[in-house]
């Protein structure tokens, strides 16, 4: 290596990498009283079951 080149500092070291289960979805997401993306409570409104937390929503028309 030239002695007039900058030396490159090391690479932090990577945080390990998580590995974690993630439930199957549920086949009809009316019958949630529990978001499957964030396990906040939901809210049904008319025909829509929606997550006020992270803003999930499921339409009764998409069953």
């Amino acid at each position: 290596m030239d002695e007039q080149s900058p030396k490159s500092e090391p690479m932090p070291d990577r945080p390990p990498l998580r590995v974690s289960l993630t439930p199957l979805p549920l086949p009809n997401y009316s019958l949630s009283t529990v978001c499957p993306a964030c396990d906040a409570p939901t809210v049904r409104r008319a025909c829509k079951v929606r997550c006020d937390r992270c803003g999930f929503m499921w339409d009764c028309s998409e069953l």
